[in-house]
């Protein structure tokens, strides 16, 4: 049989069990040949049904024996199965899509059942074809007779010296079979998509994971030209079988610019010196075919696809040294308005975000973010400790409340257990607008009235029931058109509001809600409920004063509605406590339902209705006795739930947040002393509104400048909003230290002035 370095022999049982036998070269060193018979060995333990050859011990039970030849030279002599199939790269049918997938499947399960292997000469089976140790052939490029090819080959070793090989450095290592290529590769005569067997374990060694990846790749068919079709293939095929990590994905471009070079330069170097005794390479010229084709496909489009392929984000991979992917903004935008609608995009020139981690955001270039605005990922973006609980029960079961699962159970109980006696059940949706939506349905069902109360400019979702409870929609148009079953409140404004400097400000605040509830009465409806964001954060994240959401409340509750403490924005330690409400003054006996989402889930859709069983037990047996959300409550969500508790309590967040909240605030009122247009400064927790005013006398507001500064700081990397025409609102990410909020603060002065 053919081999490089080694004689070998098929021998036919009269059993028809064919075996193998093979006679090490004699220079072959001991270890390389006991690392493949002791690899082989821990491949049948950890995956018995991989096809790879299997030992036979000798007589005396040893997996190989010393024989000497007629020289007197010793050689090591081993036996091992035969693999029936065809030879991969002699199969023309067999170079196709789903061939090269099923082998990137079973070259990565090679690889994991090879992670926890290790032999003391794992990192000493040198030879030529090891990537890691490419640059030693670089003296040979000169060999090379074409200059287009030599030049490149230059180029890509000097790129790896650079970049590729200090990259790989930072992947995973292990031992690695790194020869599964389409002559190691076997197929079923009757089915050339399936591989049937892996062979020649001689080039086995320590090395990046991704080298399996790139010789698995390198079997080029004449007809084709389009290598990355291969790699993407290829690594997908990998992928399901032995999961790539980011930076991995990122590599396989220039981890197989290098393996072709590296052929090419053996290849050209063998026949410039004419060696002899060295058995001729066959389709060598598919080496150099393949580089040229894959060096004018780029990188860029490479890692677009090969991210594609594997279902990881595209963006820029910031901070690895690479350049950016092709990204054509223009051609984005097209994109997205034909094939989402002209929707609403933040900014002027709306930002191609692609990534995020932390307290930042990555655009498609690989500009940095710093997010103050977002007030989703409370935690952090992608905090890593929620994307593991989404895998890993994403992986198991993703079911729904249907079914009797434990996350659900735990979760619920988890999320209530600060909370007073009759709030102690929860419904799961998927988001706060419908935890809103559902309250309202509750409440209108168990009161029996059909009319709601609301705060000014107030927010609380974008079903068609909630959007009736958000007058920041409908609150400029004429009185006639504004929703007949809802009155909203005076805002209780302590800083430009109608008794900001009246000590019975809270008595005076709360009194309009006995004018609303007459209102509403005199149009033929009745209260069914106060729904309420107590952080007031969409009428400019005010303060309101001492007890006036109680008064507010016992008038609702008085007049047989429920109060609904939308926490949407103000929970899940937002406010400097875990529930906005208490923070804000709310007392617990004035609450009937609480309602949660955004950072629920710190970016996974979850929406929750917190309610007592005794309401839920009377809704249940009323209207609505299959209450049910398809995805509401489902196994992932629940996970993803209780990740972000942990995170909460572990990292102490609800207290650092509160601190730096505070700290950011005091910095925001220095400020204030050298920039008069800034007029208050308040909030609770890490939750602040900056009120911009064009004369603090006056108190006439800067809506003009506000929008400006919007922008101005989105010039320096920083990501803001609005919560009314002149008010910032600040919701940056509870992780934030000092460092983030002076980084902040300076730019806020930078931009501040360069006001006009």
């Amino acid at each position: 049989m053919a081999s490089e370095r080694d004689l070998s022999w098929r021998i036919e049982g009269t059993d028809g069990r064919d075996v193998v036998v093979k006679i090490s070269n004699a220079g072959e060193p001991e270890g390389v040949v006991d690392m493949q018979v002791k690899a082989l060995n821990h491949i049948f333990e950890r995956d018995p049904s991989l096809p790879v050859p299997r030992v036979v011990p000798s007589l005396a039970g040893a997996p190989y024996e010393w024989i000497e030849d007629e020289r007197g030279c010793r050689h090591m002599i081993r036996v091992l199965t035969f693999l029936p199939g065809k030879i991969m790269e002699q199969v023309e049918e067999a170079f196709s899509a789903a061939t090269r997938f099923n082998i990137g499947a079973m070259v990565g399960r090679l690889a994991y059942a090879l992670r926890d292997f290790f032999h003391p000469y794992a990192g000493s089976n040198v030879h030529l074809w090891d990537i890691s140790r490419a640059l030693a052939l670089r003296p040979q490029i000169a060999k090379i007779s074409d200059l287009g090819l030599r030049q490149l080959c230059e180029e890509i070793f000097e790129r790896a010296e650079r970049f590729t090989l200090p990259q790989l450095l930072k992947t995973r290592r292990q031992v690695v079979h790194q020869d599964s290529h389409g002559g190691n590769i076997l197929v079923d005569p009757n089915d050339s998509t399936s591989p049937v067997g892996i062979i020649d374990f001689g080039d086995m060694g320590y090395n990046p994971i991704v080298a399996d990846i790139v010789t698995a790749c390198e079997t080029f068919s004449k007809s084709d030209d389009d290598p990355i079709a291969y790699l993407c293939d290829v690594a997908s095929g990998f992928d399901s079988t032995y999961p790539l990590e980011e930076n991995e994905i990122d590599l396989i471009f220039d981890a197989m610019l290098l393996r072709l070079a590296l052929a090419t330069v053996i290849v050209e170097a063998r026949e410039a010196t004419i060696e002899s005794g060295i058995p001729h390479i066959e389709n060598a010229g598919q080496y150099p075919r393949m580089m040229e084709l894959l060096s004018r496909q780029g990188r860029p489009e490479a890692v677009r696809r090969l991210r594609q392929a594997c279902r990881f984000p595209v963006y820029h991979p910031s901070g690895n040294g690479s350049e950016p992917l092709a990204n054509d903004y223009d051609l984005v935008r097209h994109e997205r308005d034909a094939h989402l609608g002209p929707i609403w995009h933040f900014y002027k020139q709306p930002l191609h975000i692609t990534r995020a981690r932390g307290a930042w955001m990555y655009a498609a270039g690989g500009t940095a973010y710093l997010d103050v605005y977002n007030n989703v990922p409370q935690i952090g973006h992608c905090h890593p400790h929620v994307a593991r609980a989404i895998y890993r029960q994403a992986s198991a079961l993703n079911t729904n409340t249907r079914y009797m699962c434990d996350t659900a159970v735990e979760y619920a109980a988890r999320l209530t257990a600060d909370l007073p006696d009759h709030l102690d059940t929860c419904i799961f949706v998927n988001s706060g607008s419908e935890a809103n939506d559902l309250a309202m349905q509750i409440a209108m069902s168990l009161s029996g009235h059909d009319g709601g109360l609301i705060i000014d400019q107030a927010y609380h979702g974008c079903t068609e029931l909630t959007t009736t409870l958000s007058n920041e929609s409908w609150r400029h148009l004429p009185a006639g058109e504004h929703p007949r079953q809802i009155e909203t409140l005076m805002a209780p404004d302590m800083y430009r509001g109608l008794f900001a400097n009246d000590p019975q400000a809270a008595a005076n605040y709360a009194a309009d809600a006995d004018r609303a509830i007459a209102a509403l009465r005199a149009r033929g409806h009745r209260p069914a409920a106060f729904m309420v964001d107590t952080a007031l954060c969409s009428s400019g994240v005010l303060r309101a004063p001492d007890d006036y959401f109680n008064l507010v409340a016992r008038t609702v509750r008085s007049a047989g509605g429920f109060v609904i403490a939308d926490e949407v924005q103000a929970g899940c330690g937002r406010m400097g406590t875990f529930w906005g409400f208490r923070a804000n003054g709310l007392s617990d006996d004035n609450v009937d339902f609480v309602t949660m989402g955004k950072p629920v889930g710190n970016g996974h859709p979850l929406g929750v209705v917190i309610l007592g069983s005794a309401l839920m037990k009377r809704f249940l047996n009323g209207t609505y006795p299959l209450l049910f959300s398809t995805f509401g409550g489902n196994t992932v969500a629940c996970a993803a739930g209780m990740a972000v508790l942990d995170v909460i309590e572990r990292e102490d967040l609800i207290e650092r947040g509160a601190a730096t909240g505070d700290y950011l605030r005091r910095e925001l009122g220095r400020l204030a002393q050298r920039h008069p247009i800034i007029g208050d400064v308040r909030g609770l927790g890490m939750m602040t509104g900056v009120e911009l005013v064009t004369d603090r006398f006056t108190k006439e507001p800067a809506a003009r400048q506000t929008d400006q500064l919007v922008e101005a700081l989105l010039a320096r990397n920083i990501l803001t909003g609005k919560g009314t025409p002149n008010t910032l609102k600040l919701r940056p990410p509870l992780i934030w230290s000092r460092k983030e909020a002076d980084m902040f603060v300076t730019a806020f002065d930078d931009s501040l002035s360069g006001l006009q």
